[in-house]
């Protein structure tokens, strides 16, 4: 069966990304060119997102803070969202990526993350429960991400809940009327 074709939605404003021929490293969307705040939304890979065309994921997560800024003060000066992930490769089934094992672990990976959120405190971490096969890696990944974010001193959110194994929803089931709320490590 043929994957639905995303487009970004009316909002999106413009489109830029840094990104190799199997990895994406960021993807940046501008969503109102008068407010000057950038919201990081870290998830857990890359499908199918890139300039001429969204996914599921980022369709969905644009949507939600687009939708939801007159709600949480956390978004109301949000003009960008920038999307990274614990996992760098692009492959929109994340049980394929056990693959990778041995790659999966990127350190410019992990470095651009740190980049990106030392330019900007508000985070919201959505990267669901670990794929098949890499809960090794995983753990590494997640640990790496949050060091990260406490020397960063980043603002950390969720949306809705942690799963029974403590990760943030997956932003690609957020709900646009989830509640969006502060990561309780982050204090």
């Amino acid at each position: 069966m043929k994957k639905p074709i995303y487009k970004y939605p009316s909002f999106v404003k413009n489109v830029e990304l840094e990104k190799t021929d199997d990895k994406r490293f960021w993807l940046k969307l501008t969503i109102d060119e008068t407010k000057k705040d950038s919201i990081v939304v870290i998830l857990k890979n890359p499908s199918r997102a890139n300039k001429e065309v969204s996914d599921k994921t980022v369709y969905n997560v644009s949507n939600y803070i687009y939708r939801n800024q007159d709600k949480y003060d956390f978004l109301e000066d949000v003009g960008s969202l920038i999307i990274v992930n614990l996992i760098p490769h692009y492959q929109t089934y994340s049980d394929q990526l056990k693959v990778l094992s041995n790659d999966v672990i990127c350190t410019e990976n992990l470095r651009v993350i740190d980049d990106i959120t030392k330019q900007n405190s508000k985070v919201i971490i959505a990267w669901g429960n670990h794929p098949s096969g890499l809960y090794k890696e995983y753990e590494t990944l997640k640990s790496e991400a949050l060091q990260i974010l406490a020397k960063n001193n980043n603002e950390i959110f969720y949306v809705d809940k942690l799963s029974a194994a403590g990760n943030p929803k997956h932003g690609q089931i957020w709900g646009y009327k989830n509640d969006l709320l502060k990561y309780p490590f982050a204090d």
